[in-house]
């Protein structure tokens, strides 16, 4: 990424008024034919909008439209954080994320499937099924519980589990098929009874489009870190807002994308919920001023100028 941004980015860049950053991030789009491009115009036009968001003392959700809403709903995923990949594991890491305020809970519970024409696959997946559903019973009824299946299963797979896992009410089913299998995407979304969730790899417009117009989601997940930057994703939410499906950006970050997708959640009116690691780093934070806090499975929107925050340079010094 830092080759594509010294190389590529910063020459179209230079010299300009970096307090125009929806301009200047349109005169990047062309850069972004790639996921390596794409993340370095992303990263880019995400600074320039905290650059003008301090040089007009603003924040960044007043320079996109106006706050929605005064606080961010998040879901905590605990994939990552879960060690111990048993049922009981994943329903204990669930257990401490409600515990620490989360309501609402996120897991991948068929990240180790084999190839589906193995006799194995139906053990992992059997085994898959009563990790959702130890979770389900550890957090009660009334938590959401979402599940993203990466893409391991192919269309008849994915319809065959869903419905297994109907009992478990699942908030979304998140990337059922291969994300090139647009045909098995919205198969799946017409047979079965969970909201369907897709986007997180995609960047630019067209494959946004593509989701929203051909029946194939309830749910979009634009990733700021990689689908263009936040004015991308304000006119991909634009566009899910016409085809009547719901953004919820792709986020298993760290503080400072935290903080970008917070302010543009705060802004867009199809907004549904916000992913965030859980678990991963107890420092986490204390790597930005003002520290990371949620209440009640909620973040406040700052009112700070730009980002409204800044790195621990102490804290990160000590995690290197």
């Amino acid at each position: 990424m830092l080759h594509h941004i010294r190389t590529h980015v910063l020459p179209r860049v230079q010299g300009a008024d970096p307090r125009d950053p929806d301009a200047l991030g349109r005169r990047l789009a062309n850069l972004a034919a790639s996921r390596a491009g794409a993340t370095a115009v992303s990263a880019v036009e995400q600074a320039l909008w905290d650059i003008t968001g301090q040089a007009y003392s603003q924040p960044i959700w007043r320079l996109l439209g106006g706050k929605a809403r005064p606080r961010v709903w998040v879901y905590a995923n605990i994939n990552r954080s879960t060690w111990d990949r048993s049922p009981q594991g994943f329903a204990e890491n669930a257990k401490r994320a409600v515990a620490q305020g989360f309501r609402a809970i996120k897991l991948a519970a068929f990240d180790d499937m084999p190839r589906l024409d193995t006799a194995e696959a139906f053990a992992t997946a059997e085994l898959g099924i009563q990790r959702v559903m130890a979770v389900r019973e550890a957090v009660g009824p009334d938590i959401p519980v979402l599940l993203d299946l990466h893409c391991h299963f192919n269309s008849a797979w994915a319809i065959r589990v869903a419905r297994r896992l109907e009992p478990a009410s699942l908030f979304w089913y998140e990337d059922p098929v291969p994300r090139d299998d647009w045909e098995g995407l919205a198969r799946v979304r017409a047979e079965i009874e969970q909201p369907v969730a897709a986007g997180e790899a995609f960047y630019g417009l067209e494959p946004f489009w593509r989701l929203c117009t051909t029946g194939s989601v309830d749910v979009v997940m634009p990733d700021v870190k990689h689908c263009g930057g936040l004015g991308l994703l304000k006119r991909i939410a634009t566009l899910a807002e016409a085809a009547h499906v719901q953004v919820a950006p792709h986020n298993p970050s760290g503080p400072v994308a935290m903080a970008h997708s917070v302010h543009a959640c705060a802004a867009l009116p199809n907004f549904t919920i916000l992913e965030y690691a859980f678990g991963e780093a107890d420092w986490r934070p204390e790597l930005v001023e003002p520290a990371e806090r949620f209440v009640d499975g909620y973040v406040e929107v700052s009112d700070a100028p730009g980002l409204g925050m800044r790195l621990n340079e102490a804290t990160l010094a000590a995690h290197q």
